[in-house]
């Protein structure tokens, strides 16, 4: 066995350097740069961020640079941590928004900026404020096309059935006949009410006008909107049936990009650029492969794709070839239990592994889950998974990767899920259709790259050879906010065993904004 040749000037400084520090503990060392890299570095207050690099080495990190100057919050002299500059008995370490009053530190979408100075304070990608740089922020005015027409809940579609300003998704009558749907809770949420509610019924056809609320049936849907029976008012469910413009399609939003007869569910060509992205009659989507839209919601004749990813450059993000994770001042970070904003957790999802009650960990486990958020970047946590029987007994291995604090990732987001599996491999497998990675924002699934969820969803590609070291990322674009990436293999057709092997998960605390 060949011995690798030891580096002595390098282990003298360190030694020297230890002596000097007093004899630092492991936990005080840590490692530093792009995820491929592995360089021994001090990391003096444990935030991730080496000392070399870190604008606060003796503070943990808050992750917020109010004045810019790039000096992190927490130790910045202009921004001196015992004061209140906004005078709203909240010291400026703890504040989230240090410059605009806001006792209440309210921050519904859970991000790095309380909702009085967060320009959109449910990030939902449509602004509802405007800052004035001096920490004044003013309203825009919701009847104006563009800015939010619920500021405090998440509503990217905007759809508001009534058009009356208000949408769907905080409106308490969102057709307008006089029956309210929803209760407002008065903290920026809202509940909906039951139509089979005998003391305090809710609205029981909410996107269609019904003020007589009749119910044949009694079911709890309006005969104005009935599913069930030989002929059904409302034949695609959905809710919406005077004036529908997909009425065979369910589309609750009735969202139309390019405001024509059709809606988006129905319409081959939403973005109208002459290049379809569904099928007639069927309303599937058309892969890109077999000439479907590569942007199917921006108009773009041209087709162009610079990094022949699949997603045209008009709607594209990010350039694969220059991805870039790593905890140095890199955009795209990995998810970390170590980072106090996020303290990551990786965690082994059994309950759809459905051939391991029989044959236990052989068939699907995942092994050093936590691995994936903890340091050094190289370390990786191996996914197995077996299917015996195939399709007749499928077999889904999940790794969930979460925020734990109640952090929540902007929606205009791109996730790179660091591989140590060699691009031909992992090529193979995605072209198997194994590997996939879905979103969830408190529990609940918002995007999935295998399909299903949402449609419009692309699986971006590979990208490597950082720092002198390759790796291998799958990069998902997404759309909506999460704070739980969850990678899984599905196997769906009889195989050996599978073994993928994720050394970490990658994302941006703030918005990634499309070129």
């Amino acid at each position: 066995m060949k011995l690798k040749k030891l580096n002595w000037p390098l282990i003298v400084l360190v030694a020297a350097l230890l002596s000097l520090a007093g004899c630092k503990s492991d936990s005080d060392l840590g490692t530093s740069g792009s995820i491929g890299g592995d360089t021994l570095v001090f990391d003096a207050d444990g935030d991730g961020i080496p000392d070399n690099e870190d604008s606060c080495p003796d503070t943990v990190n808050d992750g917020v640079d109010v004045d810019a100057d790039g000096i992190d919050d927490a130790c910045d002299p202009e921004i001196s941590n015992d004061q209140d500059f906004d005078n709203d008995t909240i010291l400026n370490f703890a504040d989230n928004c240090p410059r605009t009053p806001n006792t209440d530190q309210s921050n519904v979408d859970a991000d790095l900026k309380g909702d009085a100075c967060d320009t959109d304070a449910d990030g939902d990608g449509v602004p509802d404020k405007q800052g004035s740089g001096d920490g004044v922020f003013t309203d825009l005015d919701p009847t104006l096309d563009g800015n939010d027409n619920c500021p405090l809940v998440a509503n990217p579609d905007q759809a508001d059935r009534d058009g009356d300003n208000v949408g769907d998704a905080c409106d308490t009558d969102a057709d307008n006949d006089g029956v309210d749907d929803k209760i407002d809770n008065g903290d920026g949420t809202f509940s909906v009410k039951d139509p089979l509610d005998a003391s305090d019924p809710g609205d029981n056809c909410p996107l269609e006008p019904n003020p007589l609320q009749e119910d044949d049936d009694t079911d709890g849907v309006g005969d104005a909107c009935e599913t069930d029976g030989l002929t059904p008012v409302d034949a695609d469910g959905d809710g919406v049936v005077t004036g529908d413009n997909c009425p065979t399609v369910a589309n609750p939003t009735q969202s139309n990009i390019d405001g024509d007869s059709e809606g988006d569910a129905c319409d081959t060509d939403q973005d109208n650029d002459t290049v379809d992205d569904k099928y007639p009659l069927t309303y599937l989507n058309i892969p890109v492969e077999l000439g479907g839209d590569n942007c199917p919601s921006v108009a773009n004749t041209d087709q162009l794709d610079s990094d022949g990813d699949n997603l045209g450059d008009a709607c594209d993000a990010v350039d694969n070839a220059l991805y870039e994770c790593g905890i140095s001042g890199e955009q795209f970070e990995p998810m970390l239990s170590s980072d106090p904003l996020i303290a990551a957790t990786a965690e082994f999802d059994s309950s759809a592994c459905l051939g391991s009650a029989l044959l236990g960990d052989l068939t699907c486990d995942v092994e050093n889950p936590a691995n994936v958020v903890n340091l050094p970047l190289t370390d990786f946590a191996t996914i197995s998974n077996t299917s015996l029987l195939g399709f007749l007994i499928p077999s889904e291995v999940r790794l969930n990767v979460a925020a734990t604090t109640g952090f929540a990732y902007p929606a205009a987001n791109v996730i790179g899920v660091a591989f140590n599996e060699s691009p031909e491999l992992l090529q193979l497998d995605l072209l198997g259709g194994s590997i996939a990675v879905r979103t969830l924002l408190d529990g609940v699934v918002q995007e999935d790259s295998g399909g299903g969820i949402n449609a419009d969803l692309d699986l971006l590609g590979l990208s490597g050879l950082f720092d002198g070291n390759e790796t291998t990322y799958l990069l998902l674009q997404t759309s909506k906010r999460f704070d739980t990436v969850q990678i899984y293999s599905s196997s769906i057709l009889v195989s050996a065993l599978e073994q993928i092997q994720v050394s970490a998960v990658c994302a941006s605390k703030i918005e990634v904004l499309t070129p």
